[in-house]
Order: C-alpha cells, then structure tokens, then sequence
C-alpha cells in the first residue's frame, strides 16, 4: 500500500475523525502503510473504537471516500488494526470501498488463537453521527464504515439474515466484540 498515490481530501474526515464522539484521540505510532492513521476513542457508553485518518486519501474507483474504524473488546486493540490493515489493503489494491453488508470470508482464521476469519463492514451503533462525514455546510462528502470482526458460522449468518440478523441472533453488538468468542 505504501507505493500507492494518494488524493486529495477533504478536510471533513480528519476533523470527524479527531472530533467523533467528544474523546480526545490517542494516536497511534504505527502508520497502516505508511500513510494512514490509527487513533483509539473510548467513547462513554461504547467500545473502545479505533479509527483510521487517511483511508479517505487512497483512491478509488466508484463511491465517496471513507475511513474505517472497527469496534473492539478493552485490550484487544492489535485485533482491531488487524482488521485495518486488512480492508486498507483492499481499498489500495482493489480501489474499492468496503462493500456494506457483504462478509469477507477467509478459509483460515486470521487472528492466531481465535476462530475470526471474516469481516464485515456495516453501519455503527451510533448512526449517521458517525457514519456520516460532513462538510462545515452540513452536505456529506463520504462515510465512516465500521468493520466487525466474525467467525466463518457468524459471517454465514450474516450472508443468509444480514447484520441485523446476527445481532438478534447474538442478543446485542457487544456479544460480538471479543475475538476470544467460542
């Protein structure tokens, strides 16, 4: 990813990103590609939350911009930027934003020691108060796509019912937070 020419953007995204949920940021030292940001929120009543600040940067082919970020159980932060690296791999490679409701399923789990082997990207608990990235006159310029981390069984429930599907199936989005889940 880090040979990959990067566009212009708008200055919406890195103020949403900076801005969401009230929280100051913690940036992190490591870069996704070289170019691209992580920073973690721990927003009052949510999950630790990581975002990325760049992602909207990587040029694609068909949709607006996006960042990613990707909801995780306290302490599991390297499983989040696994998920980051991941989809910005795509968004560089394949010049596509991550498609909305659609699993990517991987044979292999890709977290060692855990049954996650797909990915999601889907709205947010929150709404179009993150989903949505504005401009100061209030028109949206692109989104934020959250990603969840699935077992294969999970990603199969997702492809048959749709997200919605497998939160009723589970009881709630945090049942699906801990990438230690059996």
């Amino acid at each position: 990813m880090t040979d990959v020419p990067l566009a212009a953007s708008h200055d919406a995204f890195p103020n949403h990103v900076f801005d969401a949920f009230g929280v100051p940021p913690v940036l992190l030292d490591e870069r996704l590609g070289g170019s691209v940001m992580v920073v973690v929120k721990r927003p009052a009543g949510g999950p630790t939350t990581l975002l990325t600040a760049g992602v909207s940067r990587l040029p694609v082919d068909a949709g607006p911009p996006v960042e990613l970020a990707v909801e995780v159980a306290e302490g599991q932060e390297g499983a989040g930027l696994v998920a980051l690296r991941i989809v910005c791999d795509d968004v560089a490679v394949n010049r596509r934003t991550p498609p909305l409701g659609t699993p990517w399923r991987n044979g292999d789990p890709f977290l060692t020691g855990t049954r996650i082997s797909a990915i999601v990207a889907t709205g947010s608990r929150w709404g179009t108060e993150l989903d949505d990235v504005r401009d100061a006159d209030g028109a949206v310029v692109g989104h934020v796509r959250t990603l969840r981390l699935l077992t294969d069984a999970e990603a199969q429930v997702v492809a048959d019912a749709g997200w919605a599907g497998l939160v009723e199936s589970a009881g709630s989005v945090d049942a699906l937070l801990d990438v230690t889940r059996p």
